[in-house]
């Protein structure tokens, strides 16, 4: 699937929306995401929008972890079990 330009700002712009307002009340940023896909952006297949927002939150988790790592701020045997499903 190709996107448009306007596609692409729009997908910047509802990013950015999801990302303003994580950082005011925390987490559950797919709520928001999912539907900007799909109603903003105009991704069509819901299972589409669901796979771009997992990539999105996947991708954001692992950048954000290293510097926790780093720390020592991780509990890897916790986090282990807590994927489990």
């Amino acid at each position: 699937m190709d996107l448009t330009l306007l596609q692409i700002i729009l997908s910047l712009a509802s990013g950015l929306v999801v990302g303003f307002s994580l950082g005011l009340i925390g987490g559950g940023g797919s709520i928001l995401a999912i539907p900007l896909l799909i109603y903003v952006v105009g991704l069509s297949d819901p299972h589409l929008a669901i796979g771009t927002s997992a990539l999105a939150v996947g991708a954001n988790a692992f950048f954000n972890v290293i510097p926790h790592a780093r720390k020592r701020h991780v509990y890897y045997a916790e986090g282990g079990l807590f994927t489990l499903p």
